[in-house]
């Protein structure tokens, strides 16, 4: 299955951004992109390059950059710099993703579940290999279908189901073990 491309992620549109507002978009959102960046490939240098990749590619791309596209686009081009650098590594993890059962249905994060996603980021990075924890981005996060991110990643749509099973899976064994402490529970 061949990966997406940049120009693919642009899409058509007849307003195109004006190359200061593209260049506001990254300045404005440097902290989210950020983390972003940091918890996909789980290294800070690494990150540090993929936001200056994630610019070149918006410079390279500038002209074809639609004005509808402008909010969404700092956040696509990091998880596609992103993608770049941890492509092998999710590509290795497929192969043993493509043998496992979903045992869950494909559905979005509450709105509660993606602020305990930013609140817990460090340890749901830890949790979580490189396949599971760009599919918590781009389905989960970003609320992409499986076919999406399938495409996006360059692998098949039941590995995304299943390794999206493993990140609903992980995320409420850690949501229920923080709700247990809260009530001075100790852990499970």
């Amino acid at each position: 299955m061949a990966a997406i491309t940049s120009n693919e992620i642009i899409g058509a549109s007849s307003a195109i951004a004006r190359p200061e507002d593209i260049r506001a978009a990254f300045t404005d959102h440097k902290e989210e992109l950020t983390w972003l960046a940091e918890f996909l490939t789980d290294d800070e240098l690494m990150a540090s390059a993929c936001l200056i990749d994630a610019r070149t590619l918006t410079d390279d791309n500038m002209d074809e950059i639609c004005g509808a596209a402008l909010a969404s686009w700092p956040r696509d081009a990091t998880i596609c710099s992103a993608l770049d650098f941890r492509r092998m590594r999710i590509s290795e993890l497929a192969w043993v993703y493509e043998h496992r059962v979903c045992c869950r249905p494909h559905r979005p994060l509450s709105l509660e579940m993606l602020e305990f996603v930013v609140r817990h980021s460090d340890a749901i990075r830890l949790q979580l290999d490189s396949l599971c924890r760009f599919v918590l981005i781009v389905c989960g996060v970003e609320q992409r279908s499986a076919s999406d991110a399938a495409l996006l990643l360059g692998i098949s749509k039941h590995v995304v189901e299943v390794a999206y099973s493993r990140v609903l899976q992980a995320l409420e064994v850690m949501y229920c073990e923080e709700f247990l402490e809260s009530y001075g529970n100790v852990r499970a």
